[in-house]
């Protein structure tokens, strides 16, 4: 059975019109307005997880991509900023928690940085205070909730992650970034890294802050007293007169 040319010219056509037609409505829904939900649950719950579509979101960026968190050291995350550093030239700025900085985390921020990255935390604050969770594409999207980019486990968690390109909403979490950015201070610059015991972390500490406990410790030290009174009438025991009293 032999096919009209006619016919095979009209299928072709109505071919190229799906696709082109296809091709601008993918690109008019990622224009419009974004606004929705994304639920991270147990794996073995969720066949079709988040993750790709939320690291895809990221790899969309054109200009910059403005990250705070606690701390950074996913590697399929860490990694995708890395090449968007890389490929795109795309401008990204991260503020950290000070315990976000230590022996598990500091090969993934060193790599982020070498590739171009500017990290920061704010030099005077408590460790363990910075809790925002949330990522700025471009400016217009923001990336916010319960998720934690500090390590793969966290997908395996229960959390979620709300998805706005409302300008009502991605405004004050802006100005929040930037207004953090203006008083934190480079990782690597300013700041000594020495373990703390207690935390079990190596913790980002200030030279100024550094110095003045030892100048505490060194009062505290001078101002001890030389004779232990306490041992007065405690003990009323003597070898010569074996005698206790009580």
């Amino acid at each position: 059975m032999k096919l009209n040319p006619r016919v095979l010219s009209s299928a072709a056509a109505i071919a190229i019109t799906c696709v082109v037609s296809a091709a601008a409505f993918y690109y008019k829904s990622r224009n419009k307005e974004v606004n929705e939900v994304m639920v991270f649950c147990k794996l073995q719950f969720n066949a079709y997880n988040s993750f790709d579509k939320l690291v895809s979101f990221i790899e969309d960026a054109k200009y910059t991509v403005n990250v705070c968190m606690p701390g950074i050291n996913n590697p399929v995350i860490q990694a995708r900023l890395v090449s968007l550093l890389k490929t795109k030239k795309i401008k990204v700025q991260i503020i950290i928690d000070r315990s976000g900085y230590n022996e598990s985390t500091e090969f993934f921020l060193k790599e982020l940085i070498e590739a171009g990255a500017e990290i920061k935390c704010k030099p005077k604050e408590p460790v363990f205070t910075m809790q925002h969770k949330f990522c700025l594409v471009d400016d217009k999207i923001l990336m916010t909730g319960t998720l934690n980019w500090g390590n793969d486990r966290s997908f395996d968690h229960w959390n979620y992650v709300y998805i706005t390109s409302k300008q009502q909403l991605v405004d004050p979490v802006k100005r929040e970034f930037y207004q953090l950015w203006e008083q934190a201070r480079d990782v690597q610059s300013v700041f000594d890294i020495y373990c703390d015991s207690d935390a079990e972390t190596f913790e980002i500490r200030s030279s100024e802050e550094s110095e003045t406990e030892v100048q505490d410790v060194s009062k505290d030290v001078n101002t001890l007293p030389i004779e232990n009174k306490t041992s007065e009438k405690c003990n009323n025991f003597t070898i010569d007169n074996p005698s206790l009293e009580v």
